[in-house]
């Protein structure tokens, strides 16, 4: 019952706050909304399949916009992968030292504070069980930061399908059903073998499959299941607030904005750079080399109109190397450990 008075109230201020005008409002709204309510009332929002949701409204979202793509395209995304590798490491590696040299922080906590991957691909490669407050403060904080500013920095576009134009005939019901349980299915089972994002990675290879073959001609996803997955994952942001105390909070805030500063700063001048030498746009690399957040940079940028495939192919590389690395790290030290 809780939950759902919690998911009321962030709608209405949601609402409330895209109504005033403010971009991305529902989803601001609701962090804000949920930040308050579970600081104050002490209690975590019940989303047991949250974020699954959230994961699979976009990856279809972004599947469907695989019709106009081909090999050459895909082909032309490559080198640019090739600068997210380069701005990995120096996110990873200015980032770091700025908290390491400048805050005096330990090696373990600076390289888990900066690593914009997977926490517990990081205590794998550490043989750690658990990060220190400073360091969920500073995931948090980039967490926040990067959705404040995508959601202020992008507009709705008016050029975004809002509803499906084509009638629910039985036979599209039937296709969207298979579609829908074949993502579950192996979303389920990319999650036994950990890998990151894995309802969303399916359903964007799926969805992309089933468009290929013609199956969803001129479907799209009705507007309101974007806006809910925006309400949910505002809610469920807005609930990580209730690991950190106030007192953790502004004691390791400042640190925490100046890494996620570093970090985004470094994303922007490698956008910059490969925008010059790829001729792509740079805003949309920018939202492309982003240390983290996947989530919330789908929905802003399907709701911006702007190149989600290209946004989410960088994501999803990134969170797959950045999660499979330090296992492959860890397996190879203890390798030559029993050599």
């Amino acid at each position: 019952m809780k939950t759902i008075l919690c998911l009321l109230i962030c709608a209405l201020v949601g609402a409330a706050v895209q109504f005033a005008g403010v971009p991305h409002g529902l989803l601001l709204g609701a962090i804000v909304a949920s930040a308050m309510l579970v600081s104050r009332l002490r209690f975590t929002p019940d989303l047991r399949f949250g974020l699954e949701y959230v994961q699979l409204v976009m990856g279809i979202a972004t599947g469907l916009m695989f019709e106009a793509w081909d090999s050459d395209t895909v082909a032309s995304i490559l080198p640019s992968l090739g600068f997210l590798l380069l701005c990995l490491s120096a996110q990873i590696a200015i980032a770091g030292l700025w908290l390491f040299r400048g805050c005096g922080w330990n090696l373990k906590d600076s390289l888990l504070a900066v690593y914009p991957g997977a926490l517990a691909a990081v205590f794998d490669l550490l043989e750690s069980e658990r990060a220190s407050s400073k360091v969920i403060v500073v995931h948090l904080m980039r967490l926040v930061s990067i959705t404040l500013l995508v959601s202020l920095s992008i507009r709705a576009g008016s050029d975004v399908p809002a509803s499906a134009s084509t009638a629910l005939n039985p036979g599209l019901l039937l296709t969207l059903a298979s579609l829908l349980a074949l993502c579950i299915l192996l979303g389920r089972l990319l999650l036994k073998l950990g890998v990151p994002a894995p309802f969303m990675l399916t359903a964007i290879i799926a969805t992309a499959a089933y468009v290929k073959m013609g199956l969803l001609q001129a479907f799209h996803l009705p507007g309101w299941s974007v806006d809910f997955a925006a309400l949910i994952l505002g809610v469920l942001i807005g609930a990580r607030f209730r690991e950190i105390s106030l007192k953790e909070l502004v004691r390791h805030g400042g640190a925490g904005l100046m890494s996620v500063g570093l970090m985004l700063l470094v994303a922007a001048v490698f956008a910059g750079v490969a925008a010059k030498v790829l001729g792509s746009d740079p805003f949309t690399l920018w939202l492309a080399y982003m240390p983290g957040a996947i989530e919330t940079i789908a929905i802003v940028a399907f709701s911006g109109g702007l190149n989600v495939v290209l946004v989410l192919s960088h994501h999803l590389v990134r969170m797959l190397l950045l999660h499979f690395a330090p296992a492959l790290l860890v397996q190879a030290r203890r390798w030559r450990e029993n050599v």
